[in-house]
């Protein structure tokens, strides 16, 4: 027992037992609310490694933002005494309530989502619960489930000492058989795996679930005995009883799935906890009204939960983390991440033939406007017909082909195709050598060969624009975008600044800036510059594309869903999808992701990023695991005709590497990856795909090193705690001392 006051907290009552400590409702004097604080036993002291580790687990578990799982506020320690303080749920335990009665089959199918969907949550961020079971988990006065216990189930203090760490087989059969000859909850519930002491995973869960939803559905235990010895050998060697005896009712499909979940196995078994959560979903139809999965209401908690922290969000694919997604398509925005409103007619009708006086430079002052805008459906094309006329009726005007040089180079950056490449090189080309001394047609042959990974000879021509023409901030904003691709922020962020002084309200120089921000994880700063290009230049969709990016890295994902939905409103493209389908991914949610990288991929074929994308969806789906593979090797061909184009652009390298090793090319990957510079690498992106790269292929001191990296350069932590390639890793103690750590001390933004 302990006092009736701890720190800042009155103790109000005894709750009991709660898994390895005791449970005390207790009212938060600072905050005013009420509270549930878990003391560990106080029988003997925690060592300082068993401290440590115990600290480790429950910040681990004290990540998990969701609806469905209890919420940790506080880690603490006082007078000796280690505790955890929660939220407080007015409610019952899944064990009580199915000691009083049978499930409806309506009620335990919507309370099996909502405890899939906890562990799906739990297992994308690499934590395993290994202690699943009707009494960890809490119904709430409104049927709003509770999942209780994350990562701190098999933590036991007993076993550590300040000299000896202890494996989890150690941690399981000294917590969970203490008792010789009785039927705990604990081993009723294990895995096989877990029951040996062999190293258990995410599929062990899967397992205890399977167990807890045969007694939801049936009242029953799959495997039965007078002890658990005779328990243990039930569930080593004989086979589940048969639930359609216990409950004819229960659909077929759902006692299929449950029979996976029960395979000895691992490898038979079903392997992610998404695929189970998709399954139930497809069983609940037409069984199950109303919404499948609950949010609690006013009466349910007995507090306000506080807003989230930078560790309660989640975030990424937004630049591509699957398939790398922050491609520079320079002014096209960000997509590859994996990343308009209904518009105007105007806008809507950029290649409308608005009356022009007849002669060239009309023609061009109407195409420049065009350009101007050329996120606008239909005005690249719009402007290309104006300046065809332009130069039909003006041979010699080298503004119109500097124009069409611009024109093409946008057409190909949001359709690649080597015709569009071809022709703006020589538009550009020939606009310089029709007159050298025009600012525009050095600026255009720029654009050319920025392009075209020429970064000397695209500096060079930027530099003499501005020079022919000190007043235009054209020069100085192409310049920045020249060095963000080249990795020379300073130097970026040095030019877009002074192309701001020289023309305030240019959008595109808001969303260079926005890009330099973005790449390096300002991810407010980036908000604000898209923000302000947005003001500039309302419908805008590779505004509203970026800002679903850098929203959704923010952890704001309904405001990164309303742009992205904006833009499709005003045209669908494929970035707008791609982005789409990166919020998706990254909340686990891998088969609704699938249709939107299809889209991407239907209106963006000639995008490596797009088939990368999609190879990743496919991969964590549910069923379309066998499109993976030939997803990724169509990547693979694309990135590789890029890099024959554009050799010393280091992104096609990397994102090559990952694609490899996504097809189980792990030599090949690695040697891509020699071919880079990693030590000079401070894009985060970057780096966070190295990561990837190296955990793929079995390199985890390599991918803790990159992930560490990432984090310092401005890498979000929520991207990483829901990439799927990374659950193992998140499992591993260097992940929590140094990944966690690291992020926890970088300032606030």
């Amino acid at each position: 027992m302990i006092g009736r006051r701890l720190s800042h907290y009155d103790v109000l009552a005894d709750l009991g037992a709660g898994g390895m400590g005791v449970v005390y409702r207790a009212h938060d004097t600072r905050l005013d609310r009420d509270v549930a604080i878990k003391v560990l036993p106080t029988d003997r002291p925690l060592s300082e490694t068993a401290r440590r580790r115990f600290q480790r687990e429950a910040m681990a578990a004290s990540a998990l933002n969701h609806p469905n799982i209890i919420t940790i506020y506080e880690v603490n320690s006082e007078d000796k005494v280690d505790f955890i303080v929660m939220e407080y749920v007015r409610g019952a335990t899944l064990s009580s309530v199915l000691k009083k009665r049978r499930l409806e089959l309506r009620e335990a199918i919507r309370y099996c989502i909502q405890i899939a969907d906890a562990l799906t949550k739990a297992h994308a961020a690499g934590i395993i619960h290994r202690d699943l079971k009707p009494g960890n988990i809490m119904v709430t006065e409104d049927e709003l489930i509770k999942v209780l216990d994350f990562g701190l189930a098999k933590f036991d203090p007993t076993l550590a000492t300040a000299d000896n760490e202890i494996t989890d087989a150690e941690r399981t059969n000294q917590f969970t058989l203490t008792q010789p000859g009785a039927v705990t909850g604990t081993v009723a519930y294990m895995s096989p795996e877990q029951a040996r002491g062999d190293r258990v995973d995410a599929r062990s869960d899967i397992f205890s679930f399977g167990i807890v939803m045969f007694e939801m559905f049936s009242g029953h235990l799959p495997f039965m005995g007078p002890n658990s010895m005779a328990l243990l050998h039930n569930l080593h060697f004989s086979p589940p009883r048969d639930l359609t005896q216990l409950r004819a009712d229960v659909p077929k499909p759902l006692v299929s799935l449950i029979s996976r979940m029960l395979e000895k196995k691992t490898e038979n078994r079903t392997q992610t906890m998404a695929e189970v959560a998709a399954e139930l979903r497809r069983g609940a139809v037409g069984l199950v009204d109303g919404p499948l999965t609950w949010h609690p209401s006013e009466a349910t908690i007995d507090m306000t939960r506080p807003p989230d922290s930078t560790w309660g969000r989640f975030s990424r694919r937004s630049m591509w983390m699957a398939g790398s997604f922050l491609v520079l398509l320079l002014l096209a925005g960000i997509a590859g991440w994996r990343w308009h409103r209904k518009a105007k007619p105007a806008h809507q009708a950029g290649a409308q033939e608005s009356p022009v006086e007849g002669n060239a430079y009309d023609l061009y002052r109407r195409a420049r406007e065009d350009l101007d805008h050329s996120d606008r459906d239909g005005n690249v094309d719009a402007a290309i017909k104006l300046l065809d006329r332009a130069v039909a009726l003006d041979p010699q005007s080298a503004a119109s082909y500097a124009a069409l040089g611009e024109a093409y180079e946008s057409k190909n950056i949001f359709n690649p195709d080597q015709q569009w490449t071809k022709l703006a090189s020589e538009y550009a080309n020939k606009a310089v050598g029709l007159d050298s001394y025009l600012a525009a047609g050095h600026v255009s042959l720029g654009l050319v060969k920025m392009s075209a990974g020429d970064s000397a000879e695209a500096e060079k021509q930027f530099r003499t624009a501005a020079d022919l023409d000190p007043k235009s901030a054209a020069p100085y904003r192409d310049l920045g975008l020249l060095y963000n691709k080249t990795g020379k922020a300073d130097q970026s962020a040095e030019e877009l600044k002074r192309a701001l002084q020289l023309d305030p309200k240019d959008w595109k120089t808001y969303m260079a800036m926005g890009l330099d921000s973005f790449q390096a994880g300002r991810f407010q700063e980036s908000a604000s510059a898209w923000e302000m290009a947005l003001k500039l230049e309302p419908d805008n969709v590779p505004v509203l594309r970026n800002l679903g990016a850098v929203y959704h890295s923010m952890g704001r994902d309904d405001d990164a869903v309303a742009a992205l939905q904006h833009a499709l409103e005003i045209k669908p493209d494929s970035d707008v999808y791609t982005n789409l389908g990166t919020v998706l991914f990254y909340q686990g949610k891998y088969d609704r992701a699938v249709p939107a990288f299809e889209k991407a991929v239907d209106l963006g074929a000639n995008d490596y990023d797009n088939w990368g994308n999609l190879g990743d969806s496919y991969r964590w789906s549910s069923s379309k695991q066998d499109k993976a593979k030939p997803a990724y090797e169509h990547a693979i061909q694309l990135a590789r005709e890029e890099i024959a184009k554009n050799p010393n652009q280091m992104m096609l390298r990397v994102n090559l590497a990952m694609y490899l090793a996504k097809i189980g090319d792990k030599d090949k990957a690695l040697k891509e990856l020699k071919s880079v510079d990693q030590a000079h690498d401070t894009n985060p992106s970057d780096l966070y795909t190295f990561a990837v790269v190296y955990e793929l292929c079995g390199k985890r001191d390599q991918a803790l090193d990159a992930l560490l990296a990432a984090v310092k350069a401005g890498q979000d932590l929520n991207d990483i705690k829901n990439e799927p390639e990374f659950v193992s890793l998140r499992a591993d103690p260097r992940y929590h001392l140094q990944i966690l750590s690291a992020a926890a001390a970088k300032p606030s933004p």
